[in-house]
């Protein structure tokens, strides 16, 4: 086997971890049983030794995935000489209740008769682990993550040390089933109701979902996907569900993304709140309320989903990582740094939902109030920015804005709550950091707000300016900035974050979120039909499954970076639901927010 391209992959999972399959029906990627545990196959960072699960026909000539229907339950469809299968893959979603763990996996002839082969090669701790393989009564057993984990099949497998292997024949109508488990074991006949629990859970979670807008069946795949990525005993949101995917091939820009940034957590919950889903508000703001009476403000920037605050980083180097991409990391220790922007997107987040759900209590209320405190305090001092760059910190022009939006919308939700707060302080403070970045982070030689103060480089993060409201769109600033990032980091419809030397190295891939802030950006100044084109470029780059990576090389269209990445599908739904009330204005001749121009 070999690496197959990282958008050649689709995503199943539980709401506990998540499981990457190719379009070949080979597992690369699992861990096990959380998002960030160790991982049980890892193929996709070592084809040769990091461990996969092989289940399909043998020479097929056409293959194709998709999900069914609306859900997250994964079909594989093979055409052979002799006759056609389908294989379906999927997790039993949580049901809230004592955590057992397991994946299915039901390869079914549906024409004709076809050779199947199996291949089981768990390689526990990101393979530094190869565990004994044995049969009992239940099936083949192996120990690995303290857990006793059982293969269940109904046709026999041959056990050869660590690997086990099938071949066998379906014909017409006949099934290969599989089942594996962790914690008790159960009978192959559970598969059935399993995957009844698992299409009821789809079902009636998309059917809360009020998205009634243009490009549904996008917007409803990337709401799926960002559910998938939720850790639902936390309520935590992970950024990715991979570690190491590299944003270069061959290069070193290769990160762990299997925790909770409270940036990236913020925008999701904002973007799943946007197309229904005020669960997910709830149950992420109870999880900061424990990260702030455990740890008290300021928070980090990220943690583990379950709330640890240590994430050191490490290196594997009996990895090669994905086709030669070195290091393979886990951990992250971007933990340390200080990026004062999250703080804008955590309470512009808070004030979005609060203004329709009042979620938020007087005790949430007190700690967010602490956290605002602490941008008045520190406002003015230099980070690490939004792309936490492992350099000396700067003063990033997107971290002051973000601070701007936190003073900004704390002062709404105080107001509107009627809570307490420190009115003269905070009022004086927003002044001050609104002058503060109009003087110093517009580059009149540039002719643009750049990325750091008296530096020249410009930052695709500064394409929010006009939709956090910090000037309007029209002013000239905002608009020579929104054209000057797109000539200069722009490339058709991709957009980079940044284009200079941040001494890492290696380059990367265009950055799929920031080519969507140029979609809202256009939107915004009013050129509809350049944004309508944009966007749909865009959705070109998702997978055949409606999945998006974090980066793309705009050469070659390779998706680049962890994957399916949290960032990407928030931006597709932002910019559908903005695109979609913009096009609906026009049409009635109306004015969205007082932002477009007729």
């Amino acid at each position: 086997m070999s690496y197959q391209p990282i958008n050649r992959h689709s995503l199943i999972g539980d709401l506990h971890t998540a499981a990457l399959i190719d379009d070949a029906g080979r597992l690369v990627w699992l861990p096990w049983p959380r998002f960030d545990s160790p991982s049980l196959f890892a193929a996709i960072l070592d084809d040769a030794r990091g461990g996969d699960w092989l289940l399909a026909p043998r020479a097929v000539q056409r293959r194709r995935q998709r999900y069914d229907d609306e859900s997250a339950i994964l079909l594989t469809q093979f055409e052979t000489e002799g006759g056609r299968a389908e294989l379906r893959d999927w997790m039993t979603p949580w049901n809230g209740q004592a955590p057992t763990h397991d994946l299915c996996r039901v390869l079914r002839c549906t024409s004709g008769s076809v050779e199947v082969e199996g291949r089981f090669a768990p390689r526990p701790d990101y393979a530094r682990e190869e565990p004994q393989l044995s049969q009992d009564q239940h099936g083949i057993t192996f120990r690995a993550h303290r857990l006793r984990f059982t293969l269940i099949s109904n046709r026999p497998w041959q056990i050869e040390g660590s690997t086990a292997t099938l071949r066998t024949t379906l014909r017409a109508g006949e099934e290969l089933r599989c089942l594996l488990i962790s914690d008790t074991p159960a009978p192959i006949d559970a598969i059935e109701r399993k995957l009844a629990q698992t299409r009821n859970f789809w079902e009636q979670w998309i059917a809360d979902c009020h998205y009634d807008g243009l490009w549904p069946q996008m917007v409803r795949r990337s709401a799926i996907t960002l559910k998938l990525l939720t850790y639902a005993p936390s309520g935590a949101i992970v950024a990715a569900p991979t570690t190491s995917l590299p944003e270069w091939i061959g290069g070193q820009r290769n990160w762990d993304y299997r925790y909770t940034w409270l940036r990236d957590a913020a925008l999701t919950l904002a973007a799943l709140y946007s197309v229904g889903y005020d669960g997910a508000a709830r149950n992420f703001f109870a999880w900061l309320h424990e990260r702030a009476r455990q740890y008290h403000p300021p928070l980090q920037i990220m943690y583990g989903i379950g709330g640890e605050d240590r994430l050191d980083e490490q290196e594997l180097p009996h990895l090669e990582g994905y086709r030669g991409s070195r290091p393979v990391r886990i951990g992250n220790g971007a933990y340390r740094q200080r990026q004062l922007d999250v703080y804008g997107g955590l309470v512009e987040a808070a004030y979005v939902i609060e203004s329709n759900l009042d979620i938020l209590s007087p005790t949430q209320w007190n700690e967010l109030r602490e956290e605002i405190d602490y941008v008045c305090d520190h406002w003015h001092e230099p980070d690490h920015g939004i792309w936490e760059l492992r350099q000396n910190p700067q003063h990033y022009s997107y971290s002051r804005l973000m601070c701007w939006v936190a003073v900004d919308r704390g002062i709404k939700i105080a107001e509107m709550e009627g809570w307490p707060y420190d009115q003269a302080r905070w009022t004086r403070t927003r002044d001050a950091i609104r002058a503060d970045l109009l003087e110093r982070g517009w580059n009149a030689q540039r002719g643009a707000f750049t990325m750091t103060y008296g530096e020249p480089h410009l930052d695709a993060s500064l394409l929010v300016l006009p939709a956090v409201g910090f000037l309007p769109p029209d002013d000239p600033r905002v608009v020579a900035t929104i054209e000057a990032i797109d000539r200069e980091l722009g490339h058709g419809p991709l957009v980079y974050r940044y284009r200079y030397d941040d001494g890492l190295g290696s380059p990367e891939g265009a950055f799929l979120l920031c080519s969507f802030w140029m979609v809202d950006a256009l939107v915004m100044l009013g050129r509809l039909d350049q944004a309508v084109e944009r966007f749909e470029a865009l959705l070109r780059y998702a997978s055949p499954t409606g999945l998006l990576s974090e980066e793309v090389d705009p050469a070659s269209g390779t998706a680049l970076g962890n994957y399916p990445q949290a960032f990407s599908h928030i931006g597709l739904i932002n910019s559908a639901t903005r695109l979609t009330q913009a096009l609906r204005a026009r049409e009635g001749n109306k004015s969205v927010d007082g932002t477009l121009r007729q």
